[in-house]
């Protein structure tokens, strides 16, 4: 007879909460520098190019480097990476925070980098460790997730009164208190012993970090060029992109050959694990590059103010925190196909609307569906994460959860590039087609080149000339959104009839063979035959094991 396993207590919970601290340190530091950025070229005058580094060199180690350190926090031990990266990204922060140069904030923010690239892998070990019961995991996995999304909410408005009373610096100091609580809080982590023998494959390494800091890097470059409307060439750009998945077939390679890889490519042959990263790709590709186009219409078209589009982003966030902490009730009753395709249909439904209805309806009717959206994509970052790490054999939980990262980032990327150049090319050709007579040559390519740069060279004419120059760049921008959310709607309806299919017979309380797993559902489901989903779950991953 199996025994039932023991409840969490107090300390797992205890834990788990400690263990929101490294997401919600990260997920602040994201949302803070944006915010901070006019205040560090004003104090330190970076030039062009240094500010783009500044803004993303952390984002390419920090994703380069994901694999890796899920490998470590399988090798040396999941507490001792994270407390070591913790360590490592407090003492960054406070460099960073009293930067004297452009070049030495650079390179902190690479550090910083560097040690973000520890965080996702090593707590999703830890949590894995702390509920391994599959339900009680997924409620975890989905208060890990909405720490990260609280992070992203609180980060403009922390960040603003930090700047209004503080120099730039105390943007980067914010994240130095929770460092220090978490590594005061070391006892409460669970310890496991690292890997004994060998060592990290560093030319497998090399390889993955280079091949998807060439293709990050060159199609952040192209999303940059195509919304500064700079004329640059984007070749180069294409050619990192084509180097860095030439380098990512010979990574794959490598990972068929070594008798240790740094990723067990096996892992994909369950559609639980495949189709979830691939399923986060996709919604990032259609949304991750949505609130760019948004609040600059909020501010330019409908003229809010920063501080007034801020709080009224508030409402989508929070609709997202609770989206993602309801997908563990969602799903006890209905499989996490179901629910993550109808959070997508939902969604790609709200985009729609919100194509349809920009330029026509008000401010909070548009937040109204935005917030929609946003509550409907909430339990798929989560679920997204458990059907991932969940299903991976334990001691591959942390390159699960890095492979999330890589995703993640990809899809991030990907919508920043795709995003920016069909809303970029709709408000050019639009523009084209409705500027006013009479406008001077310099003064529409000033206004082609984004909307900010039309409302300042409306301005400059004045008079009815710049009115209707202002009018015809509003209009533009208010196609060009449209075409953003509609771009979106496709890609969500085609990822959720995916989703739909590919996973309808898995679900979340099959374990990953654990005997934990199986014990925390032998009662509840004593009454479910051999064909169930659990089943399915279970010899997907005694295949990966």
């Amino acid at each position: 007879m199996t025994t039932a396993p023991d409840r969490p207590g107090w300390r797992q919970w205890l834990g788990l909460t400690v263990l929101t601290l490294p997401l919600l340190m990260a997920a602040t530091d994201m949302t803070v520098l944006f915010m901070a950025l006019p205040s560090i070229a004003a104090d330190l005058a970076p030039g062009s190019t240094q500010m783009l580094w500044i803004l993303h060199v952390g984002d390419f180690l920090a994703v380069g480097l994901a694999l890796t350190m899920g490998r470590l926090a399988t090798r040396v031990g999941a507490r001792r990476l994270l407390l070591t990266g913790t360590a490592v990204y407090g003492l960054a922060s406070v460099a960073a925070a009293y930067a004297p140069t452009p070049e030495v904030l650079i390179a902190m923010r690479a550090l910083l980098g560097v040690a973000a690239a520890t965080l996702m892998p090593s707590v999703m070990v830890m949590v894995r460790a702390l509920f391994p019961g599959p339900r009680r995991f997924s409620v975890a996995v989905a208060v890990i997730m909405s720490a990260f999304s609280a992070g992203m909410a609180i980060g403009p408005p922390m960040a603003g009164f930090l700047l209004e009373y503080f120099w730039w610096g105390a943007a980067f100091l914010a994240n130095v208190p929770a460092a220090a609580v978490l590594l005061l809080s070391a006892p409460l982590l669970p310890s496991q012993r690292g890997e004994a023998g060998g060592r990290v494959d560093l030319r497998s390494a090399a390889l993955s970090m280079a091949a998807i800091v060439m293709v990050v890097f060159g199609l952040q470059e192209i999303a940059d060029a195509q919304s500064s409307g700079s004329g640059a060439a984007l070749w180069p750009y294409g050619l990192s992109v084509a180097a860095g998945a030439a380098l990512g077939t010979v990574f794959v390679r490598r990972q068929l050959r070594v008798a240790d890889p740094l990723l067990d490519l096996r892992l994909f042959a369950s559609p639980a694990f495949s189709v979830s990263l691939g399923a986060m790709l996709l919604l990032l590709l259609a949304y991750g590059g949505s609130d760019m186009l948004f609040t600059q219409f909020l501010q330019t078209v409908l003229g809010l103010s920063p501080g007034e589009a801020g709080l009224l982003m508030i409402a989508p966030a929070a609709a997202s925190i609770a989206g993602g902490l309801a997908a563990p009730a969602l799903v006890r009753r209905v499989r996490p196909a179901f629910v993550m395709a109808g959070g997508l249909l939902l969604a790609a439904a709200g985009a729609a609307a919100t194509a349809l209805l920009a330029g026509q309806a008000g401010p909070l009717a548009l937040v109204g569906l935005v917030t929609l959206i946003a509550l409907a994509l909430g339990p798929l970052f989560p679920l997204s994460t458990n059907l991932a790490v969940g299903t991976a054999p334990p001691r591959q939980a942390g390159s699960a959860a890095a492979m999330g990262d890589v995703a993640g980032g990809f899809g991030q990327a990907s919508s920043l590039a795709v995003l920016g150049t069909i809303s970029a090319v709709v408000y050019r050709s639009s523009l084209s087609g409705s500027a006013p007579d009479g406008v001077p040559e310099g003064a529409l390519a000033a206004a082609g080149e984004s909307i900010g740069g039309a409302v300042a060279a409306a301005g400059d004419l004045g008079g009815n000339t710049g009115r209707a120059l202002l009018e015809a760049s509003e209009g533009a921008f208010t196609t060009s959104v449209q075409a953003g959310y509609g771009f979106g709607a496709v890609v969500l309806a085609a990822t959720a009839l995916l989703v739909a299919w590919t996973l309808r017979r898995v679900r979340l309380d099959g374990g990953a063979g654990e005997a934990a797993d199986a014990a925390e559902e032998e009662t509840e489901t004593a009454e479910e035959g051999p064909e169930t989903g659990e089943a399915l779950v279970a010899a997907e991953n005694s295949r990966t094991a």
